[in-house]
């Protein structure tokens, strides 16, 4: 297993996290919440794939029928609440790692 050593910026809502991204740049992975206020998950995946595309979004939500809705969106993934730690971090690792790697 990989050990990856990333900065967590934590965002009270999703238009926080977009200023930020405006001013500084998109990170390599973004973990959002469907429902954020003042900008839904899906606005900001779609406001940060037009940034980059190469940005993983990960989506989640407490209501598991909403996972068509953000991959047709364009999410790379999607989380069902509750979910675990290995769940988060098996998807950092197969799209940070080891897309990073070439596996």
């Amino acid at each position: 297993m990989y050990s990856v050593n990333r900065e967590v910026l934590p965002f009270e809502n999703g238009l926080e996290a977009w200023i930020y991204f405006e001013s500084y740049g998109v990170p390599d992975i973004i973990v959002a919440d469907v429902n954020l206020a003042d900008l839904s998950g899906p606005e900001l995946l779609g406001k940060v794939k037009g940034l980059d595309r190469n940005t993983v979004v990960i989506l989640y939500s407490d209501v598991p029928e909403r996972e068509a809705i953000v991959r047709e969106a364009g999410a790379d993934a999607f989380l069902a609440k509750p979910f675990g730690v290995s769940e988060l971090f098996d998807l950092v690792q197969r799209f940070v790692v080891e897309d990073r790697s070439g596996s």
